[in-house]
């Protein structure tokens, strides 16, 4: 009942948010124009940056066009370097960015919470935890903050699924000994190999390469980023699950948002809750076209029952366990704050 009642409440604050654009058209005074900067590992054509571009409309419109925003797609700002690019707006020299919780982990450990094994069951678990307001954003919030951050939504990267060149994955005993490559990050080496599966770590531009010559077998992500890399070309086989989770944290620099007037925070927080809440929706609509376009181009996709998926959940039972151990051993975190941290996802 918990559940379903945070799952409703949701659902009401993401259609408010979507219609919050249009409620209010009041002009908020701004004394001096403002051009801010906009920085997202995606591509230019993705709805990471349209993000920022909706954002930026917003605050134009509720402004008077004193406030712009530009956008700079695949990190343009740091040569590509997803990391430099972070750190280009905690030092100030960006305004604002929008990069996954497995690259923001880099500067605190404890950002893959959201990561861990099965801990949401459908995109409106998604919202209730997440969406402005929910208990896992108030949580994740404060440790975003502490890196000289401004949280202004969390977006989505999505669950990411695995495709492999080999057969179906019904059950861990079909990962065993498969070479599947994974991103660099313990949540997801623990996850895989306790599923069985001989994880690999790789750059993103060598994996099509890989997988093509047969060094991996498969490989997992959200599907519109496997689809950007043309992965059905060389991936035959897809499960479709929601085993693993990625999001995005959409931030400001702290010191500008203090810099604001309360009416222009309020304004700013308003626009990055919508326009998360907007991505959020492109990016799972995205889903479904690249289903159909795998599914012509011959991938077939496996989803799997609740046996199956009870089986991959007591198979990573212990990952959330060991990735706090880590945490707490090689990052100096104390085991109440993974302990807690970790209970607002799972209990």
């Amino acid at each position: 009942m918990k559940k379903l009642l945070a799952i409703a409440l949701a659902l009401v604050m993401v259609l408010s948010l979507s219609t919050a654009a249009f409620a209010d058209d009041a002009i908020v005074e701004v004394d001096e124009p403002m051009e801010w900067s906009f920085a997202c590992s995606a591509t230019d054509n993705t709805c990471w940056a349209d993000m920022g571009r909706q954002f930026g409309k917003y605050l134009s419109d509720r402004t008077g066009g004193k406030i712009t925003v530009t956008v700079y797609a695949s990190d343009a700002l740091t040569s590509g370097n997803q990391q430099e690019g972070i750190q280009a707006v905690i030092d100030g020299s960006t305004d604002m960015c929008a990069h996954s919780n497995l690259i923001m982990s880099g500067f605190d450990q404890r950002l893959n919470v959201v990561s861990l094994p099965f801990i949401f069951e459908s995109t409106d678990d998604v919202d209730a935890l997440l969406g402005a307001g929910g208990a896992g954003y108030e949580a994740l919030a404060p440790i975003v903050e502490g890196l000289g951050l401004h949280l202004l939504g969390i977006a989505e990267n999505g669950f990411r699924h695995v495709t492999n060149s080999k057969k179906e994955i019904t059950s861990p005993e079909d990962m065993v000994g498969m070479k599947i490559r994974i991103p660099n990050t313990a949540v997801l080496t623990y996850a895989y190999g306790d599923w069985g599966a001989n994880w690999q770590i790789a750059n993103w531009s060598e994996v099509y390469t890989a997988l093509q010559q047969g060094t991996y077998d498969g490989q997992e992500n959200p599907l519109p980023t496997a689809d950007g890399g043309s992965i059905s070309e060389v991936n035959k086989f897809c499960t479709y699950w929601t085993g693993v989770y990625d999001c995005i944290f959409f931030c400001m620099n702290q010191d500008l948002y203090d810099s604001l007037s309360p009416e222009l925070q309020a304004l700013v927080d308003e626009a990055g809750a919508w326009a998360a809440a907007q991505q959020r929706q492109l990016e799972r609509e995205g889903d479904q076209q690249v289903i159909d376009k795998w599914t012509a181009a011959g991938v077939k996709f496996t989803y799997l029952n609740d046996d199956q998926v009870k089986a991959f959940q007591e198979g990573a039972s212990k990952v959330a366990e060991e990735w706090a151990a880590t945490c707490v051993k090689d990052y100096r975190f104390t085991e109440d704050q993974m302990s807690s941290l970790i209970d607002v996802f799972t209990k």
